[in-house]
């Protein structure tokens, strides 16, 4: 049976979670579909989500995705890889997403925009890249985590990060006390947001998808990497649409 595989490489949960979403979309399509991942967050994740999530470290991707042969592969942010490396499947998807460093797109059979670029990014798309009407986000609910009591009720001011303790301590300091409310092992944060009175944290690809439309979100952006997030912060989707579905879609009609 034809399959794709989603590589999201990345140490932390973002990239997880925008793979989990489309995945989660392709699968109730009917379609098999497995994220591939180096996060240590990864297994975890599998479990609640109740998604195949594969162990893949970069170093190996070229190897697994050769023997594996899914039918479409999914590059998820760096088209070159994370390392450099370059998996190959008969078809080929990339997912582009605001960069600070961004670089050639080639070799791909579809091109997926799933943010507002910088211009000098953009046009290092296709033309026929597929541009989203919204983001990429993991509807509340798709994966029904008991929400633990101390999340159990509204008004919360909720400070919503799983970066470096400094980062998480800044946005604490935004927070009225006492009523701030820090967890950073409930998964995933978009099933409690919704009764949030406040909710402040960086400006994360996903945290800024799930608060897309909402007037209680203070974010700051934390430099990171790769990930350009005053940009973010700067012109991100105005409108609350969602682009999971058309996403999914457009990865669906590379399968033979």
């Amino acid at each position: 049976m034809s399959w794709i595989a989603y590589y999201a490489p990345g140490s932390g949960l973002g990239h997880l979670n925008r793979g989990l979403a489309v995945c989660l979309a392709l699968r109730e399509m009917g379609h098999d579909a497995r994220l591939l991942s180096n996060s240590p967050m990864a297994r975890g994740v599998a479990g609640l989500a109740r998604c195949p999530i594969v162990g893949v470290a970069p170093e190996e991707a070229e190897a697994y995705v050769e023997q594996a042969r899914p039918a479409v592969l999914v590059m998820d942010t760096f088209a070159q890889g994370l390392r450099g490396e370059r998996p190959r499947a008969r078809a080929m998807v990339h997912v582009a997403r605001r960069l600070l460093r961004p670089v050639a797109v080639a070799g791909f059979d579809a091109v997926i925009q799933a943010e507002p670029l910088a211009a000098e990014q953009e046009a290092l798309l296709p033309g026929d890249a597929v541009r989203l009407p919204g983001p990429i986000r993991l509807a509340p609910g798709r994966v029904a985590t008991p929400v633990p009591k101390e999340l159990d009720r509204d008004g919360l001011h909720l400070v919503v990060h799983s970066g470096p303790a400094a980062e998480v301590a800044e946005l604490v300091a935004l927070a009225p006390e006492p009523r701030a409310v820090v967890n950073l092992n409930y998964y995933p944060a978009c099933n409690v947001m919704g009764r949030a009175a406040q909710v402040y944290s960086g400006a994360g690809y996903n945290v800024m998808a799930d608060m897309l439309g909402r007037k209680n979100h203070t974010a700051l952006p934390f430099p990171r990497r790769y990930d350009d997030q005053a940009a973010r912060l700067r012109g991100f989707f105005t409108e609350p649409l969602d682009g999971t579905e058309l996403a999914a879609r457009t990865i669906a009609s590379l399968l033979p």
